[in-house]
């Protein structure tokens, strides 16, 4: 699992490189869009970085989503992407 959270990371600071500064800045629990919590770490991506993050994995992972029972919009977190990712392989 930590070898797709890796991928995921990579995927995610190669669209927003301000957020490759810091490792801890992209983490399981953060939000791709907003907090659903106070305190939640937040990605703040928006839709074009967000379907340029579908592309990316799509591709890394030789998927498609459209194929699959994921529906993106239950990815809010790094971790939602991370774990359909790896039930997807």
């Amino acid at each position: 699992m930590t070898e797709v959270l890796d991928v995921v990371t990579r995927a995610i600071t190669g669209i927003r490189p301000d957020l490759g500064g810091s490792e801890a800045a992209v983490t399981r629990d953060s939000a791709l869009f907003y907090a659903a919590d106070p305190g939640q770490p937040v990605l703040g991506l928006d839709s074009m970085e967000a379907l340029e993050l579908i592309a990316a994995l799509e591709r890394e992972f030789g998927i498609e989503l459209a194929e699959t029972d994921i529906r993106i919009a239950d990815l809010r977190t790094v971790g939602d992407v991370v774990d359909a990712m790896a039930a997807a392989r």
